[in-house]
Order: structure tokens, then sequence, then C-alpha cells
């Protein structure tokens, strides 16, 4: 009898230090809440109502065929796959243009329906899909061990679109909350940012941006870490060159991201060399990478998008960078503004669906504004010079970003950037925060951090109950289904 009750007092005793310890309780809350907001996402959201979702369920499954090359017929790449899943694509979200998905009645009881589609890997053609055939395999490798695993089985293609999207929502939840757990400040905005409700959307689909946004917030989470210790670990230099990869592989326009611990570090006295040593060799894993993965591609990618022309667009960039600069400027309009920000809280489908109530796009600001003002800073020194560098870096790759839309999708000469969306903002949402916290007054928080905290959570969850009653409500999702 005295032994079991040892035991109990030291259960207790190690469950109240669990839950004393803030970045446990914190990584937990976000794995909780990320869990009960996207893995729903994964069948509720009928198949391919997430932009490029065709093109990326094609692709990755090309690569679970170990050919990590794309083909080329006529001008146009692709790949050689079952019949069966542009069959699953037809009766799924079908449209004569193949590019444009207008949200449409989905009821589940209907798509579930196409899970009597068997595979039939022996019968195959070439398919199309130039927007996803260039693409590096690193981030398609959660989607690909899903879809391998439905193979063994010999599932169809809606069960492998479905074992897809849950190997790459399990795995997107990990590294945030990862990335949660390792950052010494500013957890809550890692959280805040990594569940806005176009987040979890990402997260729970067959899109690389679920990589390309969790790997980011981990990499900033290992570079903070570093810089507040004064030097990297081992492991933390080699998971950070592992992460920075796989989001420089796909979307080289984050490449100034890799650089969000240089001002900090080089703060420190005696630690310049040390600082400088280890972001090069981060700038030249992952810029590596990049760059040999493009030129290995560089035969994948053929057909341009939206009638763009890059090599003459980049002519016309060098030779007049005046007029490029207006047609930025041109573009940062209000309407833009609005839609962008839109865009990074919550625009489902095909960027058809908006959130509803409307209420809920002022609710990320909220949370916001909790961190700002509430949420713990740890022991990092404020610094006026990091929170500039840290918006700088921000500015950077939103830049790039435009002028990459600028040379993939505009005409020659355009007086503005098209094609932009909210969603691309999402990896650099964290550094613009920094450099706001930095800048916060420097007095106590005036609550308990486990309150803000709560505060924040519930935030999040009515976020994601608005999330799922607009995309049930959008896509009919529990509606009776007509055959």
């Amino acid at each position: 009898m005295q032994n079991c009750r040892e035991d109990r007092i030291t259960g207790r005793q190690r469950i109240s230090k669990l839950l004393s310890d803030v970045k446990i309780v914190r990584a937990t809350l976000m794995l909780i809440l990320g869990a009960i907001g996207s893995i729903p996402l994964v069948l509720l959201t009928p198949p391919f109502q997430v932009p490029d979702e065709v093109q990326h369920f094609y692709r990755a499954f090309q690569l679970s065929d170990l050919r990590i090359r794309a083909e080329v017929q006529n001008g146009i790449s692709g790949g050689t796959l079952p019949d069966s899943l542009p069959e699953l694509v037809k009766s799924s979200v079908y449209t004569r243009d193949d590019v444009f998905y207008p949200a449409t009645p989905s009821p589940i009881a209907k798509t579930l329906n196409l899970a009597f589609i068997p595979l039939d890997s022996s019968t195959r053609h070439f398919v199309a899909f130039p927007g996803s055939a260039f693409y590096s395999p690193l981030p398609y490798f959660p989607q690909i061990l899903g879809i391998v695993v439905g193979r063994l089985f010999g599932l169809g293609p809606l069960y492998l679109l479905y074992l897809g999207r849950l190997f790459n929502c399990l795995a997107a939840l990990g590294l945030v909350g990862l990335a949660v757990y390792l950052i010494p400040v500013a957890g809550e905005l890692v959280m805040v940012v990594g569940l806005l409700p176009t987040s979890l959307y990402l997260y729970a689909s067959l899109s690389p941006d679920a990589a390309v946004i969790s790997c980011a917030l981990l990499f900033i989470a290992l570079s903070f870490s570093a810089s507040t210790r004064g030097n990297w670990k081992t492991w933390e230099l080699a998971m950070a060159a592992a992460v920075g990869a796989v989001l420089c592989s796909v979307k080289p326009v984050y490449a100034p991201i890799l650089l969000a611990g240089v001002v900090p570090g080089l703060l420190r006295r005696g630690n310049v060399a040390n600082v400088l040593r280890s972001h090069f060799t981060l700038l030249a894993v992952a810029l590596g990478v990049a760059a040999g993965w493009l030129v290995l591609a560089k035969s994948a990618m053929t057909t341009l998008l939206g009638g763009g022309h890059p090599s003459l667009q980049m002519s016309f960039v060098l030779n007049h960078p005046t007029l490029f600069m207006r047609a930025l400027v041109h573009t940062l309009g209000i309407g833009s503004i609005i839609f962008w920000y839109c865009g990074t809280i919550g625009f489902f489908g095909w960027l058809t669906v908006p959130l509803h109530p409307a209420f809920v796009y002022f609710l990320p600001l909220a949370n916001f504004l909790i961190v700002w003002k509430f949420g713990t800073r740890g022991s990092l020194a404020r610094s006026v010079l990091c929170a500039l560098w840290y918006l700088a870096l921000a500015v950077a790759s939103a830049v790039l970003v435009m002028t990459a839309m600028y040379l993939m999708s505009a005409h020659v000469g355009q007086n503005e950037v098209s094609g932009v969306q909210g969603r691309y903002f999402i990896p650099i949402l964290v550094l613009a925060g920094m450099a706001a916290t930095e800048l916060a007054p420097g007095r106590r928080p005036s609550v308990p951090g486990w309150r803000s905290l709560a505060c924040i959570a519930a935030i999040i969850v009515v976020q994601m109950v608005a999330m799922d009653a607009t995309i049930i409500r959008a896509f009919h999702v529990f509606s009776p289904a007509r055959f």
C-alpha cells in the first residue's frame, strides 16, 4: 500500500512538473488545436478544392513511382499516370478549362462513392501537370509516404488522396509543434500563425505549402534559439539546414528567412566568426540544394503560366528597373492589400469561398494584440536593430514573392503584379510579428502568461468553428447525395 501511495505521489509530481513547463504546455496545446482544426478537413474538404491540388496529386503519385523528373510531350511537362487518376479528378471537379474550379455542391456521401474507382496501374497515359512537374520532391515526402501506404494495401485513387492529405497534415503539425516548443520567445506568435484557418486548410491537403509554412516556422524557431543562446548546436544546425533546403527548393523567394539569426548573433561580442560560419553553412546547403534541383528540373519547366514570358520579362526588369518599381507600387493598392489579408486569414476552395461570418477576419488581429501586449517575451533583450532586421527580411521576401509572380505570370511590361495570393505571405508573418513585439514596451506582462494563452486558444477555436461551418455550408458536405 505504501509503494502504491508513493507511486501516485510521484506520478502527480511528474504531471505537475510537466504542467509547470510553459514550453510543453504551449506545444501540447498547439498540437491539440492543430489536430482538431486540420485533421477533420482531410475529409470535409472536397477532393481537389484546394488551389493546385490536382497538379500536386499527379506530382505526388509520379514521385511515388520513384520517377523524380517529369516527362515532356509536345512541349508540355507531366507524367505517364494511371487513367484512374484523371478519372477521379473529372468525377470530382471537372471543368472545361482544367484551371478554375468553382465551389460546387460536393456531399461527402457522393464523394465516398468515388472510392469504387480502382487504381489499375496497368492502364496509363500521359497527363499534363506543368504547374507542379518541376517541383522538388522534398516537400512531397509525407504525401508520397501516404500514397505508398495506400498502394501497398491496394486502395483506389480517392483513398490515396485522403492518405496523402493525412500524412501531409500530420507532418506539418509535428513540425509546427516542434517550432512552438523550441522557440525561446514569441511562441504564442508561432501558434497564431501556424493555426490560421488558411494554414490549417493547407495542412489538410496535398499542397507543398504545408511543408513551406511549417519548415519556415521551424527554421525561425531554431534560428531564434541559437541567437538567444549565442551559438548553434550541431543538431540545430543540421535540422535548420534540412528544413531550409526543403523551404528553398520549392520556394527560393523565402531565402531571406535563412538570415533571421544574423543580426541578433552578431550583437554578441566574440561571436562574429561562429555566426558567419553557421549562416554560410545554412545558405550553402539550402541554396545549393535549390540550385541543384533547378538545374536538374530545368527541362520540365516548359509551359508558361498566365501568358508570361520569364526571360523577356527579366530583360524588361533589368533594362527598366524604374518601370518595374512602379508596377510594384501600383500593385500595393488598398484593394490588393485587403484581398491579400483575407487570403492570408482564410479563403477556401480556389479562392472562391470567404470566411463567414466576416468578423472572423479580425480575430487574428485580436490574437496578435494579445501577443504584443501580454505575451511572454522570454529572456532575449529587446533591440531596435533586431526589429529592423526582422522587418527588412520580411519585406525582402515579400518583394521577392511579387517579383517572382511578375516574372512568371505577368505580360511583358505589365504595370502591375498579378497572381499574388495571401497564403504566400504566411511564412514571413512571424518575422513581421517579431519586429513589432521587439518594439513593444519593456514592462512585465499585466496578466499571467497562462491567461493570455487561454485567450489565444479560445479565439483560435472560434476561428476553427467558423472555418468548418463555412466549408460545410459552401460545399453542402452533409447534404443528401443525388447520384
